[in-house]
Formats: structure tokens, C-alpha cells, sequence
């Protein structure tokens, strides 16, 4: 078994695609991570209401919503991390396809 590099850190997943969940959850937990998912906004606010979370993998596209909306509406902690991920090729700027684009920016909830 690898090294419990995430030993302690509790890692909210949110993502609607349930085989990319799994894949995520499952190389988290081999790390050591003690890892939640969801699949929704929804989801993802009674999830927050309940428990704390040292960091978020979240998605942009889910299907009831913009993932970044839960930023904007500070649903997280301000000392919860969130990297902002998606399957979507674009930037959301509205780039033309095979457009050079510069690489993601950090989001900090807070």
C-alpha cells in the first residue's frame, strides 16, 4: 500500500460523472485521504452543512448548476481549499477551439 501521504485531510469530491468519482475517490483513499463525493450542487450544500473539509475537487459542469456558484455563494470555509476542475476543452471565456490558452487559475473560496 502507498504511503498515507493525505493521512488526516478530508476531500470533498464533487463530480457528477460517477466512474470519474470513483477513480477519484478511490486513488484518494489509497493515499490516505478521507474522501466524500457528490454528484450535484444540491448534494454538495447538505454535504458542507454536515461536515468540514480540508479540500475540494470541483466541478464546473454538474447537473443542477455551475460548480463555481458554490464559490460565490461561499458555501466553503474559508480555510477549505477548492481546485476547480473540468472535462470541458474550453476555457469558459469563450476561447475559439485550438486557441492557445494559459493555464487554470487558483480559485480561493473566501
Amino acid at each position: 500500500m502507498p504511503e498515507a501521504l493525505l493521512a488526516g485531510l478530508g476531500i470533498l469530491i464533487v463530480e457528477d460523472e460517477p466512474i470519474l468519482r470513483r477513480q477519484l475517490t478511490a486513488g484518494l483513499e489509497r493515499l490516505g485521504a478521507d474522501v466524500t463525493a457528490a454528484g450535484t450542487l444540491d448534494a454538495t450544500r447538505r454535504l458542507v452543512a454536515e461536515l468540514s473539509f480540508d479540500f475540494v475537487l470541483l466541478d464546473v459542469n454538474l447537473p443542477d448548476g455551475k460548480g463555481t456558484d458554490l464559490i460565490k455563494e461561499k458555501v466553503f470555509s474559508q480555510s477549505t481549499s477548492v481546485i476547480v476542475m473540468t472535462a470541458d476543452g474550453g476555457s469558459g471565456r469563450g476561447d475559439a477551439p485550438g486557441r492557445p490558452r494559459l493555464p487554470g487559475q487558483a480559485v480561493r473560496s473566501g
